[in-house]
This record gives structure tokens, C-alpha cells and sequence, in this order.
């Protein structure tokens, strides 16, 4: 059954009243671009992050661009070059320029050609940072900012052949000129952190400026329960089992209770929507600890670890120890603050816990 504009649709929502319960999100948004040039939104896969975005672009008065890295990447062949970002923002320039009336700044941009109201870009011409600065002046006239979404940023890495290192060093270079124009990036907290922002690298670019955090995180449990009812409520659906039972299978990750809710309308058995859920996830968290593993083989220890209860500093110090790896106080914090900043962990009175009980399901067997 597909459903559309609803609470139960696979797309990221792009309007305010087909997301639930996020309005605390959307002012801490709004602030923090009122305070940073660039925002990281940070949060589990599927938790909402790029349907937190869009709909505060639509809904408000901001000039905006959306750069889609994934899409980007795939169109590109995993190899973006300056050619494909330039004829990508073309496309993404053609479609808004009529809404938010840039015409006639485009038209003041080396190697930008509007004819009518179709744009061509011109490669070997056209340049990023001139097209900022013109966006910056036009923001600052209008006294409005200028947003740049960059949506799956960790395929950014892929751009030129340093690693993203050329859309870094632009991205400080705006940071510390043009004050209207305002970076969004989100993505997967494993690529964006890592790969493709190096916030902790000292070579960085980006390195000791200050970036505003934004943590989209999971429903509440009463949440949840809400947004499934609601979810069945919209297409008429009554159910005869306990919603809050499938709450407690999946949490309050947006994404699964979406998938929950079209497989069931699908399938009519509960049971076998979780099933094709567990499916789902158990296929993206194989994907996600290949990249860990990229990184180091500590961070997938460490969290299978945390799963079966050895879940303290302390106790995981003497784990590694058993097994003959001497890891130094130092590394194992770093390890467990950065499993924090991806989301995959939160620290509590009582040790470190998986923040996503389904891949805390996956990784205990």
C-alpha cells in the first residue's frame, strides 16, 4: 500500500504538519544558525535529521540551496569532480532561482549564463566562492541569511582528490568572510565526522572554530506510541494489537516506526512487519560496522561489549586487557567520546548503553 504526505511515508517530510512533534528542534535550529555559520545535525540513522531540515528550509523565508551528496555521488560514479558539482548546482540553481528571485544575482556570477529563466553553469568559469559572495551580499541586503544544506555530506569525501579537502578549506573561507551565509551539514555521523568535516584533525581546515551541534534524537516512548496511532489514525486503519509492545521491540527511531507502519498496512501481521524491520536494520548495521572497522576494529569490540552488559570505563579497560590489547586511559576515551558524538552510545549513571535498541538486539546476538 503506498502512502503519501503522511506520517507513514518513506520520503524525508518537507512540511510542518506532516512532522510530529519536532517543534523544540526546529527553534533550537533557528537559533543555533542565528549563532554559527555552520550547523552539524547529528542523531541515528533514520531518526529525522534530513526531515528536520527540509521542513525548516520550506517553512521559512531563508534563501536556501540543498546539495544532495548521495545523489550526487551516484550520478558522479563515487568520483565527483568540480564538473559534476557545478552542473548539480546548476540544476539545484534552475529550480529555485524563480521562487527566491536570484536571477538577477546569478547573472552577476563568473560562468553563470541565464537565459530566460534556465541557468547554465560553465565549468572551467564558474566558481564557488564568487558565487557565495554574491549570495552573501544579496542575503546581507534583503537582512536575511543564506542557507547551504549539504544533505549526506559523508559522500563529500569523494569530491577532488583530497578527500573534500577543497570544499573544507571553502567552507572556512566563507566561515571567516561572508557572515549571511550559513552551512547545514548532516549525514552519517561515521562519514560526516570523520571522513569528510575532520574536526578533530589539526590539519583541518575546519579545526578550532566554533560549530553549532544540533542532536535530533528518538521519540520518547509515549511518543512513539502517539506517532503510531496517529500514523493509523491518518489512513483509517483500526489495529488490534498493542502499539506499545512494538514500541518496545523498536523504540522511538522514527525511520523503523515509518517502516513498522507500511509493512504492516502491507502485510496485515505484526509480527511479520517487525520481522521485515529487524530485516531492514540488521542490513544497515552490517554496513555501518564495516565502516567502524575502517577505522578501527575497537570501536565494533567495544560496542558488542557494551551490548552484553560490560558497559563502564573501567570494565571495558580490563576487557581489552583479557584479550591482550594494552590500550592506553588516553585512546579508550577518545574511542568512547566519538561513539558518543556518532550517536551509536550515551553515557549513564549506571555505564554506557546502546542508544538503538534494535542494533543493541543485533549486536547481543
Amino acid at each position: 500500500m503506498e502512502v503519501i504526505d503522511l506520517l507513514f511515508s518513506l520520503t524525508p517530510k518537507t512540511k510542518k504538519e506532516d512532522l510530529f512533534d519536532r517543534e523544540k528542534e526546529l527553534k533550537d535550529l533557528e537559533k543555533l544558525l542565528q549563532t554559527y555559520p555552520i550547523v552539524v545535525i547529528t542523531g541515528l540513522r533514520r531518526v529525522g535529521k534530513s526531515s528536520l531540515v527540509k521542513v525548516f528550509l520550506n517553512e521559512s523565508d531563508l534563501l536556501h540551496i540543498t546539495v544532495d551528496g548521495r545523489r550526487l555521488y551516484e550520478t558522479s560514479g563515487g568520483n565527483i569532480s568540480s564538473h559534476h558539482l557545478t552542473r548539480f548546482l546548476g540544476e539545484e540553481l534552475s529550480r529555485i532561482s524563480k521562487s527566491q528571485k536570484l536571477l538577477n544575482v546569478l547573472k552577476r556570477v563568473r560562468g553563470i549564463t541565464v537565459s530566460g529563466t534556465s541557468i547554465e553553469l560553465n565549468p572551467k568559469e564558474f566558481s564557488l566562492s564568487d558565487l557565495l559572495e554574491k549570495l552573501n551580499e544579496t542575503a546581507k541586503r534583503r537582512k536575511k541569511k543564506m542557507v547551504i544544506f549539504f544533505d549526506e555530506a559523508q559522500y563529500l569525501r569523494y569530491y577532488g582528490s583530497r578527500g573534500g579537502s577543497d570544499l573544507l578549506a571553502l567552507l572556512a573561507y566563507s566561515y571567516d568572510n561572508f557572515e549571511n551565509v550559513r552551512f547545514i551539514i548532516s549525514g552519517s555521523e561515521v562519514g560526516v565526522l570523520h571522513d569528510f568535516l575532520k574536526l578533530e584533525d589539526y590539519s583541518s581546515p575546519l579545526h578550532g572554530r566554533g560549530i553549532g551541534f544540533l542532536t535530533v534524537r528518538p521519540f520518547t516512548f509515549d511518543q512513539s506510541v502517539d506517532f503510531l496511532m496517529e500514523g493509523f489514525r491518518e489512513v483509517g486503519e483500526k489495529v488490534n494489537f498493542d502499539v506499545e509492545e512494538i514500541v518496545r521491540e523498536i523504540d522511538g527511531i522514527v525511520g523503523y516506526l515509518v517502516l513498522f507502519g507500511v509493512k504492516y498496512l502491507e502485510k496485515k501481521n505484526k509480527d511479520e512487519a517487525l520481522k521485515e524491520v529487524f530485516h531492514a536494520v540488521k542490513a544497515l548495521f552490517e554496513k555501518e560496522m564495516e565502516e567502524l572497522r575502517k577505522r578501527s576494529e575497537r570501536y565494533p569490540f567495544i560496542l558488542r561489549q557494551i551490548s552484553r552488559g560490560i558497559n563502564t570505563w573501567s570494565a571495558l579497560k580490563n576487557i581489552f586487557r583479557a584479550k591482550g590489547d594494552f590500550i592506553g586511559d588516553s585512546r579508550l576515551y577518545s574511542l568512547l567520546e566519538t561513539l558518543e558524538k556518532m550517536s551509536f552510545i550515551e553515557k549513564t549513571q549506571s555505564g554506557y548503553r546502546i542508544v538503538d535498541p534494535v542494533f543493541e538486539k543485533i549486536l547481543s546476538e
